[in-house]
């Protein structure tokens, strides 16, 4: 047996390999959108080879322009090129690689491409970063720098970069990468008496750590708000809980600046190391979190390793909830932390994702109430105020829907009524849409809203409507999820209700077979018979058939392959006794 390869392809592959291999100069750092002021950037060449690097009449030709002088890279050395020295030097001090003089124009803080080239106008490097998307967000003007994880590896990939750990980057040498050791762990933002807002730390090392001296802030663009007290310590794998009433004190610390977070527009949460004289060095974690719901935090899951997501409930370190009389603050307070508990789910879920149908297929979201008590998919006090599928695709509920305990509702891409028709759906089944945008193949984000009560005056965003997540899924067509829903003619579909929806192991893939409607049947002659049946888009069929209709085995008669539209499809038959049955199913 022989392999056969792609030739166009593998060919293309191998030259990408081997320019980003033999790639004899690179970029290892960029800061495109500095605090302050764009006199602040500057660009880091790095010599990714193995030989000395002559960059005499190298050049910049897009986005700046700059043209080096007489200067031979040796391997593995950098050198930087800023837009005003006078400016760098306040703040990086008299580096020894810094590039004489200065590039013309700037960097955008939107992204563009960058192209340097050599003497003779080949092309060293070129690539396009971004301030959005995938690429990492502290870079674009939150006082980190871009730098690459791989100056051989593709300058056009974001996973190929990161934002710098330390504050304003780290121009002329390398970065400090060190393992992490903190972690911002749960934040509560929405609250009442008796709780109030709160940030839990966890030390993931085996010894303590000191933070004293080191700040937290609501802000990535103003991190120094809150400063800890000296000799404040978060135990070895143990919790650190801070409280507002130390970082919205009414009698600030000199230099604090009294924060809240904000629960109707989501915020950030930062906590950053300094030196002695206060100087920021390191962003230890930062985290951005969406609208809260009242007494609902958001944790790490798992705790102390994953993303934010909302939790079922507070371990905050105390058994004190909303529900509680306001004087339970005292008691509140009192929290040190505690492992993060498992993530809320529901009271709605997505049961089922049809995100790459077959040829003439349609997309469809399911969603489910799997609970025992009916769900207003509206806030009952602001009915006009609906629920919401959002990121992949987006979709507004009607007024007035109330999905009923067990009951099963699909959103659609087209028109209701043909989806219906088409997919004989049952008159019991509701069916809303469509909805705009369209779930990537590759892998999408599906995230489903509930409006919060609006903001009430004299708050300066009276009548603002917050959306609460109520449930998240990002699907991808690989393993470990069920690669079959892939345009193999199948959804995903929910296994567990009461499990986290990101958790590839909640899914597997609906396998059913679609419903054949019977054949017409018409007899020739004696000795023939003719079938006619409806076929399906992207559906293959076999026609089997046997003598008896309780024993014996089934024997294929005739497969049909799938086709790309709905039609008919006609066999004649010549039965070899005197009865015989028959069958049509999907393989």
């Amino acid at each position: 047996m022989h392999s056969r390869l792609r030739w166009p392809g593998f060919i293309c592959s191998l030259l990408a390999t081997v320019a980003a291999w033999a790639r004899p100069l690179s970029v290892s750092e960029l800061n495109y959108s500095p605090l302050n002021s764009s006199d602040y950037e500057f660009i880091e060449l790095i010599n990714s080879g193995n030989t000395p690097f002559d960059l005499t009449g190298c050049r910049f030709t897009a986005s700046v322009t700059y043209t080096f002088g007489s200067r031979v890279l040796q391997p593995g050395e950098r050198v930087v090129v800023c837009r005003d020295r006078t400016k760098f030097a306040s703040i990086y001090g008299n580096i020894s690689n810094l590039a004489p003089g200065a590039y013309t124009g700037k960097f955008s803080d939107s992204g563009e491409q960058v192209t340097f080239v050599s003497s003779t106008s080949a092309v060293l490097f070129t690539f396009k970063y971004n301030n959005g998307g995938a690429w990492p967000s502290r870079a674009a003007g939150f006082g980190s720098s871009l730098e690459t994880l791989d100056p051989n590896g593709d300058l056009n990939d974001p996973a190929n970069w990161r934002s710098s750990a330390e504050y304003l980057g780290s121009p002329g040498r390398a970065s400090a990468v060190t393992a992490r050791t903190l972690v911002i762990n749960e934040v509560l933002a929405h609250t009442d008496p008796p709780l109030e807002d709160a940030v839990e730390f966890k030390n993931l090392t085996d010894q303590p750590i000191d933070i004293g001296g080191w700040y937290l802030s609501n802000n990535r663009a103003t991190p120094k708000k809150f400063k800890f007290n000296p000799g404040t310590i978060v135990p070895a794998h143990g919790y650190y809980v801070v409280y507002e009433y130390d970082f919205n004190s009414g009698s600030p610390k000199p230099g604090d600046v009294p924060f809240t977070y904000n629960s109707a527009h989501g915020d950030d949460c930062v906590i950053m190391s300094a030196d002695a004289n206060g100087n920021l060095l390191l962003w230890i974690d930062a985290v951005s979190f969406t609208s809260s719901q009242n007494g609902v935090s958001f944790g790490r899951w798992p705790d102390g390793a994953g993303k934010l997501v909302t939790m079922s409930k507070l371990t905050l370190g105390t058994d004190i909830t909303r529900d509680d009389s306001p004087d339970k603050l005292v008691d509140f307070i009192k929290g040190k932390g505690a492992s993060n508990a498992y993530p809320r789910v529901g009271p709605v879920v997505f049961n089922r994702v049809m995100y790459h149908p077959p040829v003439n297929g349609d997309e469809f979201v399911e969603l489910a109430n799997p609970g025992a008590n009916p769900v207003p998919l509206y806030d009952p006090l602001n009915p006009d105020n609906t629920w919401r599928i959002a990121s992949g695709i987006d979709y507004f509920f009607p007024t007035g829907i109330i999905l009923d305990p067990g009951e099963k509702i699909l959103v659609v891409a087209t028109n209701p009524p043909a989806f219906r028709t088409k997919y004989n759906i049952p008159a019991a089944t509701r069916v809303y849409g469509p909805y705009t945008n369209k779930l990537s193949d590759a892998g999408d984000t599906l995230q489903l809203y509930k409006p919060d009560p609006p903001q009430i005056p004299p708050h300066p965003d009276a009548g603002y409507v917050p959306y609460i997540l109520v449930e998240e899924v990002s699907y991808l067509p690989t393993s470990p999820w069920p690669t079959k829903a892939d345009g193999g003619g199948a959804a995903l579909l929910r296994i567990d209700a009461a499990q986290y929806a990101n958790d590839a192991t909640a899914w597997t893939v609906d396998t059913a077979p679609p419903k054949v409607a019977p054949p017409l049947v018409a007899v020739l002659n004696g000795a023939q018979v003719r079938l006619t049946w409806k076929t399906t888009a992207g559906v293959a069929l076999v026609l089997e058939g046997r003598a008896d209709l309780t024993t014996g085995n089934w024997s294929t008669v005739a497969t049909f392959p799938a086709s790309g539209v709905d039609g008919t499809q006609t066999q004649d038959v010549s039965p070899d006794v005197a009865t015989r049955f028959f069958r049509l199913h999907a393989p």
